[in-house]
């Protein structure tokens, strides 16, 4: 061969090596060391947490969870049926919201009027309008009188209305009102009671009254539920069949305060 000849396929042989290392290179190396991984991108699919679904609380727990928050200088309304007026006591300050008002020592009004309530206005055919939103209306005219802590007792004369969704929408109406004619008023429920065999007869519109009261978010002290009438303590507590005697005053009143120092927590 020529030497051109030589000086050709000598080169040729070059670039052959030259091609081969590359490739082995590239082969044992496919990333370099500069190149990041790639980063999961929005369409990766990502384990993402489950949450735990807590069920909903019944209306009788979110009521007794409620509290209220006490006022430096508490002014007290209590409003309610016969009850609060203190019929079946021997004095009518023997009636236990006005023993319950004495032991809070609070500046209090007691505003009772017998056969009332949340939606029962009085008189056998209710129609005297004397239901608890409408005297509480008639309370906050006068301006002398500004309560910030509410108690609203009864439902034993609602029992005589035949919805319970009447009784439920009056309850929480009227815990509304309050709010609106006393801004920041803690309002108390007091559902109704009394001793047995009339207890029984008021379970459905101590349902009502307290499913009222947590639509409307203010505490429920159940009396029906948690037995403060029970068949063995009655006969002593009660008056006519209907009302508490001055004992069975006591005695709400002695339970009432023991729930509202629950309340007060």
């Amino acid at each position: 061969m020529t030497k051109q000849e030589w000086i050709k396929y000598g080169a040729l042989f070059l670039l052959a090596a030259v091609a081969f290392g590359v490739a082995g290179i590239a082969l044992t190396n496919p990333r370099g060391p500069g190149e990041a991984v790639s980063p999961v991108t929005a369409s990766s699919p990502v384990a993402t947490p489950t949450a735990t679904a807590t069920p909903a609380p019944t209306a009788t727990a979110t009521a007794q969870q409620l509290k209220i928050q006490l006022p430096a200088q508490p002014v007290l309304l209590i409003l309610g049926d016969s009850y609060t007026v203190g019929v079946g006591a021997d004095q009518p300050g023997q009636g236990w919201a006005y023993l319950v008002a004495g032991s809070l020592g609070y500046p209090t009004n007691i505003d009772g009027v017998g056969g009332t309530g949340f939606a029962w206005g009085g008189g056998p055919q209710d129609n005297q309008a004397r239901e608890y939103e409408v005297r509480l209306r008639e309370i906050a005219e006068d301006p002398r009188f500004v309560p910030n802590v509410l108690i609203l007792q009864g439902g034993q004369n609602d029992a005589l209305i035949t919805s319970p969704d009447e009784i439920q929408t009056a309850t929480a109406q009227t815990i509304e009102a309050a709010r609106r004619l006393w801004p920041g008023v803690q309002v108390i429920v007091l559902g109704p009671s009394a001793p047995q065999p009339l207890a029984e007869e008021l379970q459905g519109a101590n349902s009502a009254v307290r499913a009222g009261a947590a639509a409307a978010g203010a505490p429920f002290i159940d009396a029906s539920e948690a037995g403060w009438f029970t068949g063995a303590n009655s006969p002593g507590f009660d008056f006519d069949g209907a009302h508490p005697n001055t004992a069975g005053h006591a005695h709400l009143a002695e339970k009432f305060l023991e729930s509202w120092a629950t309340l007060i927590q």
